[in-house]
């Protein structure tokens, strides 16, 4: 499936709400302490809470004919946890192997099913202290980013990166693979990443280190506002198209601290979410800790006509990125 195309054609791409947050939340199976939701694939019971997750992610999306994008459940699934821990199965073909299924069951409409190749940060990502330099996270996430674009994967996803060294290794292991690729920052309320550099600097540093450069930037695991996008020159905003944001306004630091969920009203979110979309051209819109299915269904219910793109103003948006 063409995620370029599908962004070519549409001003709105739905993606997933919170996943591995959802299923312990749900409390029906037990995530790993250092892989996530990696192995619940092979799990009767982590499998079915999985599957039953997606199918409704999938279910907002085709009742509104919106397309959407799927992550694999391989985020903290690099080669040093894999080992770590001793497991012997191919957990990144496997995973990739189970969306697809799961995409097949929508017969024709599967087209508008886009399946990302996630990878995260080795190490924490609300401290950007311990991120990686440039040429270590070229080194270090080559063996996950490798097996992801063999396993055939539509898209490339390194999510929730708090530092810009580490991103611009995983950039250059990506553009390696010749299959599109995003990058998704953690930014504070300031909007700047979570080790202070500005997206505009982080965006343009990438960018210009890659001979390929990412297809785009999203952001993630932060509330909207913090975007404050009515500041941003035109250089960031021609490249970000996504944002996958958190259910509350609260800080990073806060929300590590709290041991309840803590959140914002829906409409608080979906209105601003929708903005991003309808003011400042950001295409693909989702939820990440502490949102749910009545986040996804908010922006899908009230976006209304922003869904399709006109050909030629599909294009040219586009291009813009």
């Amino acid at each position: 499936m063409d995620i370029r195309k599908i962004l070519d054609d549409h001003n709105f791409v739905l993606t997933e709400a919170a996943v591995i947050e959802s299923i312990r939340r749900a409390g029906e199976t037990n995530l790993h302490p250092r892989l996530g939701n990696a192995l619940l694939i092979y799990d009767e019971v982590g499998s079915s809470a999985l599957s039953r997750l997606y199918h409704d992610f999938i279910s907002i999306a085709h009742r509104a004919d919106v397309p959407i994008t799927l992550g694999t459940p391989t985020w903290r699934a690099n080669h040093e946890r894999l080992s770590e821990a001793n497991i012997q199965r191919d957990v990144i073909g496997d995973s990739v192997k189970f969306l697809n299924s799961l995409r097949e069951e929508w017969g024709s409409w599967k087209d508008k099913i886009i399946i990302g190749g996630i990878i995260g940060c080795k190490n924490d990502s609300y401290r950007p202290n311990e991120g990686l330099s440039k040429e270590d996270a070229r080194a270090f996430h080559h063996w996950q980013i490798d097996r992801l674009t063999q396993a055939g994967v539509d898209f490339l996803l390194a999510a929730t990166l708090p530092a810009l060294p580490e991103a611009a290794g995983i950039a250059l292991a990506m553009e390696r693979t010749a299959i599109p690729y995003i990058l998704s920052f953690v930014i504070n309320r300031d909007g700047c990443i979570l080790d202070g550099t500005g997206l505009e600097r982080a965006f343009g540093e990438i960018d210009a280190a890659c001979a390929t450069p990412p297809l785009g930037y999203m952001i993630n695991c932060s509330y909207p506002s913090f975007l404050n996008a009515e500041e941003l020159p035109e250089a960031v905003l021609s490249r970000l198209i996504g944002y996958q944001a958190n259910a509350s306004s609260l800080d990073h630091a806060d929300l590590d601290e709290t041991g309840e969920l803590h959140a914002n009203e829906i409409s608080d979110w979906g209105e601003r979410m929708i903005e991003l979309n309808r003011r400042f051209g950001i295409k693909i819109l989702g939820g990440c800790c502490g949102t749910g299915l009545e986040h996804l269904q908010y922006i899908v219910n009230n976006i209304h006509s922003e869904q399709v793109a006109t050909p030629d103003s599909g294009t040219a948006s586009l291009n813009r990125r």
